[in-house]
């Protein structure tokens, strides 16, 4: 399917109405549509959906994020915060996309190389 994008496999969804507190380590993607309150460690790519809410660390490969996210995230690559998204917190990436109708309140520190704190650095 070329032109097309692919997404990878989710091993891990939290779906929505959901509610999970405490710590997550996936080697592929997750998917979050409910409420997560702890750490999350992905070695893909994280997807919260329009109804989901984080609160907490996340360290991730990419992510793509429709929800709230409130705390730490570092990502290996590249964010994507799409329209309607919330974020408050410390943000370090490589690459960040940002949709119009985002509400971003916190810092945002980018690097051509990934960020120190990776999941690359913790293999």
């Amino acid at each position: 399917m070329k032109g097309k994008e692919t997404y990878e496999k989710m091993d891990t969804i939290v779906g929505e109405g959901g509610v999970f507190e405490g710590t997550i380590e996936v080697k592929g993607g997750t998917r979050i549509d409910g409420k997560f309150k702890g750490n999350i460690k992905v070695e893909g790519t994280l997807v919260v959906g329009k109804t989901g809410m984080i609160e907490g660390e996340i360290f991730a490969q990419n992510a793509k994020i429709g929800g709230h996210i409130q705390g730490k995230m570092v990502v290996a690559q590249k964010v994507e915060f799409q329209s309607g998204a919330r974020f408050k917190g410390d943000l370090y990436c490589k690459g960040l996309i940002v949709e119009d109708g985002v509400i971003f309140d916190g810092t945002c520190t980018m690097s051509e190389s990934a960020p120190e704190k990776s999941v690359q650095s913790s293999k």
